[in-house]
């Protein structure tokens, strides 16, 4: 690996960590505001660092003497519009899972990672095909989540939350497909973190009761998920995938669920148990795998 590969992991590495401790942010926000709410503040957040993010972006590229890519206002505005939709309910479904979790914020982390087994069978509906040994991915991905959940008779309210979230975050990647190389990235985002605050604005007021003694006594979680984990996560993730190799950023960026565990671990002194341990394994095993060149390998011939 040259330099410019290395700097692109390790930006992929760092985007990983903060958003694997943005899991044990939002346990503890989950505390204090409900998961309109948090997405409320935490998309706000977000827009604030990625509009100006994409305006500096733009001046560095003239300054080098490189046109910024242009984004057409029409295609910016619809796509960022369906991608926030999507990624509200995502986000949503997450946070509540969380808060109604009786289990660590590594246990979640894991579950929602699964929205990387299940794109290449969505994408079915698309007309993409996957090499057969992705769908094997996801069936032992599954058998993960069910080492993983099934501790007791059945799954609760929280993990089911937390499992549709994953599918949803599934659709998310194929709507973000669809529009993202017609467009310049951080606008996309801003504009559907944007569409994303204001959505979750409007539930957070027709189903919750938000408080500002609630949001003030969870700022930190709330600063600390819309700056690091949506706003510098989301333009290292853009780095490091244009200095490295797609397989190699998709296996970096997968030790998300990874620091979640750690950060649990360290910062809530929550452990998990063997069973769960065993199910984290396979899961994590399973996401790796699905992110192999396995397309390339079987077009290679043999010698």
């Amino acid at each position: 690996m040259n330099k410019r590969q290395i700097s692109g992991a390790a930006a992929c590495l760092i985007a990983a960590f903060f958003w694997g401790v943005t899991f044990v942010a939002q346990d503890f926000a989950a505390e204090h505001v409900g998961p309109f709410t948090f997405q409320c503040v935490r998309s706000f957040i977000a827009a604030a660092v990625l509009f100006p993010a994409a305006f500096v972006k733009d001046k560095i590229l003239i300054h080098r003497g490189v046109e910024p890519k242009k984004s057409p206002l029409c295609r910016l505005i619809i796509g960022g519009i369906i991608c926030g939709a999507i990624l509200t309910t995502a986000c949503v479904l997450q946070q509540a899972g969380i808060g109604n979790s009786t289990s660590s914020p590594g246990k979640d982390a894991f579950i929602s990672a699964l929205y990387m087994v299940f794109v290449p069978v969505f994408a079915l509906f698309l007309g993409r095909r996957s090499p057969f040994p992705v769908y094997i991915c996801t069936g032992v991905a599954l058998f993960g989540l069910w080492l993983l959940c099934m501790g007791q008779t059945e799954l609760g309210v929280g993990d089911i939350q937390v499992i549709a979230c994953a599918f949803v975050f599934a659709v998310h990647i194929l709507a973000v497909d669809q529009v993202a190389p017609y467009v310049d990235g951080i606008r996309l985002s801003a504009v559907q973190f944007l569409t994303s605050g204001v959505l979750s604005g409007v539930f957070m007021l027709v189903f919750e009761a938000p408080t500002w003694a609630g949001i003030f006594a969870a700022i930190l979680p709330l600063l600390f998920a819309g700056i690091f984990s949506n706003g510098v996560a989301y333009t290292l993730q853009i780095i490091g995938q244009q200095r490295t190799a797609p397989t190699l950023a998709s296996l970096v960026l997968s030790l998300e669920s990874v620091f979640a565990v750690l950060a649990s671990m360290v910062i809530l002194k929550e452990y998990p148990t063997g069973r769960e341990i065993a199910g984290m394994l396979v899961i994590f095993a399973a996401i790796v795998c699905s992110q192999l060149p396995f397309e390339r390998w079987l077009r290679r011939k043999p010698a």
